[in-house]
């Protein structure tokens, strides 16, 4: 049953131009997250943000994705807000950093377990993954540019990054206190 409602929403998102997979509500029965496992997602993390578009990247994208999804231990939540509104089918390289954000997300509540629930300094982490991911693909394809990327990037460098994640969080939650609570939904922290 959560494979499809996951396969769903997956496709749903990816009509809409970006991928916002249900990371959270319902984690598949296997244990908690390894030690190794961990250490393995940080480091996939990091090196997609560094190089997201290296010849083993796809895959290990696809490891840690799959992982989050699995593992009880470690939620990590979407919002398409987050990314302004982009082309339907995506073009570019849109789900990559749409999907960094989550990767990066679950990076840094192992990284700092003690801001693990502390959803504005996970979604501001996971972000800036995303648009450190988003320059490192500009070096490679200059042709990707995105300007709603751009903008962000603007943002931080004027320090309005937080304020910007903190408005975006509050509209996630609202929508999802809007919708009905029987349909399927992605949201973002």
């Amino acid at each position: 049953m959560k494979e499809r409602a996951v396969r769903f929403v997956a496709i749903v998102s990816l009509f809409l131009g970006f991928l916002a997979p249900r990371v959270g509500a319902q984690k598949l029965t296997r244990g908690p997250s390894t030690a190794e496992e961990r250490a393995r997602a940080v480091k996939v993390a990091h090196a997609l943000e560094d190089d997201p578009l290296a010849k083993d990247a796809k895959e290990g994208r696809a490891w840690v994705m799959r992982w989050i999804e699995e593992i009880p231990d470690i939620t990590v939540t979407d919002c398409p807000y987050y990314f302004g509104q982009s082309a339907s089918p995506a073009r570019g390289h849109a789900k990559e950093i749409a999907q960094q954000m989550i990767i990066s997300s679950a990076a840094f509540m192992i990284e700092h377990p003690e801001k693990a629930k502390d959803d504005q300094a996970v979604a501001l982490s996971g972000l800036l993954g995303a648009l450190k991911t988003y320059q490192a693909i500009l070096k490679q394809d200059a042709a990707s540019r995105w300007g709603h990327m751009d903008k962000l990037i603007q943002m931080r460098e004027q320090s309005k990054l937080d304020d910007f994640v903190a408005e975006t969080r509050r509209k996630c939650v609202q929508d999802e206190e809007e919708e009905d609570p029987n349909t399927m939904h992605a949201q973002a922290f």
